[in-house]
């Protein structure tokens, strides 16, 4: 019973001394990393259902994620964000290492009111780049999350991530957790 009166105490000051800076105007830069493990399938095979060149492989990838946002109205964000990916692929007997830089455009919306010490968000991205093991690809992000704020400009964020990319010989579906820090910069 100490330790529920405890966090409602902690809850009640956190309510009192944080503002969110989730307004039109204001700046979030930050970022996140993860770590994943995704399975790659052939498009193409042929009539016994094997692919000739392609076999499934399975890929272990760490991520990181730094971003830059602006918001445009209350609770709502547009921007930029690199990944930065760096994957080791069981192919066949292979073992491949393989990494990529890529930019998506991204827009984020909270939906909780703007003075919240928490809230919940929602993130969808395009995603393009070039790589040597999967050609030219691009596809989709979306990432639901929690902001917590631990100050009027500092927000934990641990959120789960799903991504959807496509070449010309792949289709790869990856769902992930991801933990990320935003930083909430207030217009003067």
């Amino acid at each position: 019973m100490k330790t529920i009166k405890f966090l409602i105490a902690t809850i009640s000051l956190f309510n009192l001394t944080a503002n969110a800076q989730i307004t039109k105007g204001n700046w979030m830069v930050g970022g996140s990393g993860s770590f994943s493990y995704a399975k790659t399938k052939p498009k193409n095979s042929n009539s016994s259902g094997t692919n000739i060149n392609y076999t499934d492989s399975g890929t272990y990838s760490i991520t990181l994620e730094p971003n830059i946002g602006y918001f445009i109205k209350d609770k709502l964000a547009v921007g930029l964000k690199l990944n930065l990916l760096n994957s080791f692929t069981e192919f066949n007997s292979l073992n491949l290492n393989d990494s990529y830089v890529s930019i998506s455009p991204n827009f984020r919306y909270y939906f909780l009111n703007v003075d919240k010490v928490y809230n919940v968000f929602v993130e969808p991205s395009f995603n393009y780049y070039t790589n040597n093991s999967l050609g030219n690809a691009s596809g989709f992000g979306l990432k639901t999350g929690l902001a917590v704020f631990l100050n009027s400009s500092v927000a934990l964020e641990p959120s789960l991530n799903y991504v959807y990319n496509e070449s010309s010989e792949f289709k790869r579906n990856n769902i992930f957790l991801g933990i990320g820090i935003q930083v909430h910069l207030e217009k003067e």
